[in-house]
């Protein structure tokens, strides 16, 4: 698919940033409004480099966020107040999803922020575009040296199980390092990433998950519970993955069923109808289940 353009995209960190002199004009000339909630929209851009703040940034990658160029107070960006431990929390669309502030956008108005790649991905797909009707507000993290507390994972579903499996799937959180996984408020396992299977457990039998991010803020809030019944045993498959479901936001590598069928997700979607021939780019038939 064709990565739209960034709108208000950052010129290069630190060779950018001393061509930009900021005038200390509109929101800029009054202090970071902490706290005070503001309307706008959000673009994303996947830029490698350096940032404003002067450290070196993936946006391919990374969690974080660019402001507009009318926040910044200071000739020189790196030392702007900005930098010293201020984030972005945005929210859309029921999803609140918090960002350091590492990057400058020269060209975006005040109310208008631009998200790295996967913090987008967040909210909706990049092919999306822009995303209007946005709430973000700047919040402190203590000055710098301490990171903003980690948020609860949003998402969190059952992609599959077996008679002595569960597994499962959720989004991504901001300075998450990896991500403690909970059944029945039990730990079960830890993980980098954002699925993680559970084994050895009974066929028929119902278990109830929830799942905490871990990063040098410490652990953040537990998600929203999930439950998942195991298979029957006795009959040595798999069965079929978790039921297709179209509020749910599917991540690349979900399984679910549909029709008798297995489908995996080859792309962030919501409502997408697995079988459904404009669908195939979303999700691969992996056959009768």
């Amino acid at each position: 698919m064709r990565i739209p353009p960034r709108i208000g995209k950052w010129l290069g960190g630190l060779a950018g940033a001393a061509a930009l002199v900021l005038l200390a004009t509109g929101p800029a000339a009054a202090a970071i409004p902490i706290g005070q909630p503001m309307s706008g929209e959000m673009t994303y851009y996947n830029d490698v480099g350096y940032g404003a703040c002067g450290t070196p940034i993936d946006a391919s990658t990374q969690y974080l966020v660019a402001v507009s160029y009318q926040w910044w107070t200071t000739a020189n960006p790196n030392n702007d107040p900005l930098c010293q431990g201020i984030s972005v929390q945005v929210g859309y669309n029921g999803r609140t999803v918090t960002l350091p502030v590492v990057d400058k956008c020269p060209t975006c108005d005040a109310t208008h922020i631009d998200l790295s790649q996967p913090a987008f991905e967040e909210f909706a797909p990049t092919g999306t575009g822009v995303i209007t009707g946005i709430t973000w507000e700047f919040v402190s993290s203590g000055g710098g040296s301490t990171p903003p507390p980690l948020g609860a994972p949003a998402g969190l579903h059952v992609t599959g199980t077996t008679s002595s499996s569960v597994s499962l799937s959720w989004s991504g959180v901001a300075g998450a390092a990896s991500y403690t996984v909970y059944r029945g408020g039990a730990q079960v396992g830890t993980t980098s990433g954002t699925s993680f299977t559970d084994t050895g457990l009974s066929a028929a039998t119902s278990y109830t998950y929830t799942v905490a991010a871990t990063g040098t803020a410490g652990t953040g809030a537990l998600s929203s519970p999930v439950t998942a019944t195991t298979a029957a045993g006795g009959g040595g498959g798999t069965g079929c993955p978790a039921a297709w479901n179209p509020s749910t936001s599917y991540v690349p590598g979900d399984t679910v069923s549909y029709n008798g069928h297995a489908y995996k997700a080859t792309y962030y979607s919501t409502g997408a109808v697995p079988s459904d021939p404009s669908s195939w780019a979303v999700w691969s038939d992996q056959g009768a289940c």
